[in-house]
């Protein structure tokens, strides 16, 4: 039976000589215990205390997430590893341990790694064989195998060459998984040169050889037990099978091991998560595990969360109650007075109040993207498929394009696309800030060069580029302008001076496909920089419900829809909701869940099929005769 506690609650010495596995919901305040709770034990446990070396280790799923924590530890950080479990795996196992990870690559994969260099990660966002030249690995391949071959893999293709988790895992089979066109007999030289030149990881082999390296050299495993004698991992219903071998391998002896999450959020099925991975984790060994349970919300008000209790009816781990706080009791009787919309139908007079709730601070939560970009206010029909399309076109690749937009830059589209938003935006407004920072992305602009007759010419150029400029306009176009114009004589001066001789701002590399080019080319300067400023930016109003995970609004619209991969419908999932087990039908309900829980105050739900009606209402008549005390206040629009 697990022991109810709150997220003030600090865990007694006793308590932290035993493993710990603690439930806890949305809103719980998950991130605030486990913060008092490190600070707890950096100050009064003796074994972290009085030793410099020894730290606590906290592991979670996402880098905004880490830094969140750090910010929450302030002067107490020094004490803390904070990191991904990429990261940590990266820095205190494999980064330490080189000859054991070249040792592991000869004995499982067969190839030896000679080279001295450091073999790290793959640099988020970019192909693990960005900056190598295909023709120089293609010679590298030919001359391992002597074949006399010509040879047209894509970057791409090649990158995709790595560790078979999946098999080591079900059958401890040590396999290289490939794409299908790759030939059999070039895996294992695609592959050395990627640990021998490129020198770099995937994501996946990092999980591998940071589990192998602990599992074959005990010095290695008793180093991390005596450094980290306690380990946090928050958001642990996201880690997938081989995550959770490493930590309970070191858990065996020694360290303490405290996990927290929520069955009901766990989403990441293709990264191998699954939800018992929570519910059934226990450490091997003689320690005992604790379960805790932490039910208070307050991020959300009853309405809300009775109805994602009623969502996840099916979980008795866990039933949540609303403790928010209130600033006054004019806000608590405000917010307690919402309630949940259910808005049915997509008319003219349904989507216009949607885009007022957006317009008023809401956002819209979809199941992919391709429904997101359906409720971007001002642009046409045409244009959202395109949106579609090129969202979809790296639906298969390690490419992530939402990131790639809002923090990243580093596909060439992309960074050619915010280069000429910069410069606009900076021309617009007069900030030649805005126009330094565009051509910082391409130059190394040195600021104590530039004269005033390079302002002068800077701003005839823009003005000369931005004369014809309109809603319709190009922006690969406008990019093209822009290369014709910086050639021409008059500005060389500028170019030699303060840009380089060599500048040129290419919208596309060899990774883009012709379906691509034509896609984005065919781009309006509205969609795309709506697509920049309003939809892949950091205060976004739509967004997929992976991307909304531990985030929080206000007012929230809720549009997930099941596609054919889920194997449900919103009849299903509405008359029997289920969410538990590990089917997808089962996922989708999770994820309908964690979409619902982002709302703090306003809770929209919008479905197309009118039918739904009747439904629903069973649904939460059903749910108040069965749960004394708990009601949700809703109401259906049918405009």
């Amino acid at each position: 039976m697990a022991v109810e506690i709150k997220s003030g609650d600090i865990l007694s010495s006793e308590h932290l000589t035993k493993h710990m596995k603690i439930f806890a919901g949305p809103g719980a305040g998950k991130t605030h215990f486990l913060v008092e709770n490190i600070k707890n034990i950096i100050v009064n446990n003796s074994i972290v205390s009085r030793s410099k070396a020894r730290k606590v280790l906290c592991i979670t799923y996402t880098n905004a997430a880490v830094e969140e924590i750090k910010r929450r530890l302030d002067r107490f950080s020094n004490s803390v590893v904070i990191n991904t479990i990429h990261g940590f795996i990266i820095e205190h196992i494999i980064a330490p341990f080189q000859q054991d990870l070249k040792k592991i690559m000869l004995s499982d994969f067969g190839i030896n790694v000679n080279n001295a260099g450091k073999i790290t990660s793959q640099i988020e966002g970019v192909g693990i064989l960005h900056g190598y030249e295909r023709e120089e690995i293609y010679k590298f391949i030919t001359d391992i195998t002597s074949e006399n071959i010509e040879l047209s893999y894509s970057k791409k293709a090649m990158g995709n060459v790595q560790v078979d988790n999946e098999k080591y895992l079900s059958d401890n089979l040590r396999l290289l998984a490939k794409p299908s066109n790759i030939a059999d007999n070039h895996i294992k030289a695609i592959k050395e040169f990627t640990w021998s030149i490129a020198r770099k990881l995937t994501h996946d082999e990092i999980l591998y050889f940071g589990y192998r390296i602990l599992q074959e050299n005990s010095t290695a495993l008793y180093a991390t037990r005596v450094k980290f004698p306690f380990i946090f991992i928050d958001e642990f219903q996201d880690t997938n099978p081989l995550q959770t071998k490493l930590i309970k391998l070191i858990g065996e002896k020694s360290t303490i091991i405290g996990v927290i999450g929520d069955v009901a959020q766990s989403i990441y099925s293709f990264q191998g998560a699954r939800p018992s991975q929570f519910l059934d984790f226990l450490v091997p060994g003689d320690r005992e595990l604790v379960e805790y349970t932490i039910n208070g919300n307050r991020r959300s008000t009853n309405n809300v969360v009775n109805f994602c209790n009623l969502l996840r009816s099916s979980d008795k781990t866990l039933t949540q109650k609303s403790i928010r706080p209130y600033i006054n009791e004019i806000e608590k009787e405000t917010c307690e007075s919402c309630k949940v919309v259910f808005l049915l139908g997509s008319t003219t007079e349904i989507m216009k109040k949607i885009s007022q709730i957006i317009e008023a601070g809401g956002v819209v939560l979809t199941r992919a993207w391709a429904a997101a970009f359906q409720y971007i206010q001002g642009i046409d029909s045409s244009q959202v498929d395109l949106l579609k399309k090129i969202y979809n076109s790296y639906y298969n690749s390690p490419i992530d394009i939402r990131a790639e937009i809002s923090e990243h830059n580093n596909v060439m589209w992309v960074r050619s696309f915010r280069f000429i938003f910069l410069l606009w935006e900076g021309y617009r407004s007069g900030s030649f800030i805005d126009i330094i920072k565009a051509f910082s992305l391409y130059a190394k602009t040195e600021k104590n060069k530039i004269a005033p007759c390079h302002i002068i010419q800077i701003k005839n150029l823009l003005t000369e580029l931005f004369k014809v400029l309109s809603d319709t306009s190009s922006p690969v176009q406008l990019i093209n302008n822009f290369n014709l114009l910086i050639a021409e004589p008059k500005y060389s001066e500028l170019k030699e001076v303060i840009l380089g001789q060599n500048l040129n701002i290419p919208c596309f590399s060899e990774y883009d496909d012709d379906k691509l080019i034509q896609n984005i080319s065919n781009l309006t300067w509205e969609t795309a920089y709506k697509l920049f400023s309003e939809v892949f930016s950091e205060n976004s109003k739509y967004m997929t419900v992976h991307q909304a995970k531990g985030l929080e609004w206000d007012k929230v619209v809720v549009s997930v829809t099941p596609n054919n991969f889920d194997k449900t419908n919103l009849k299903q999932f509405f008359s029997n909701p289920q969410l538990l087990q590990e089917s997808s039908a089962e996922e989708f309900a999770r994820m309908y869940y964690v979409a619902c829980s982002r709302a703090k105050s306003e809770l929209y739900i919008h479905l197309s099929d009118i039918s739904l009606a009747s439904i629903i209402k069973s649904s939460i008549c059903a749910f108040h005769a069965n749960n004394n005390g708990m009601v949700i206040d809703y109401v259906i629009e049918n405009c």
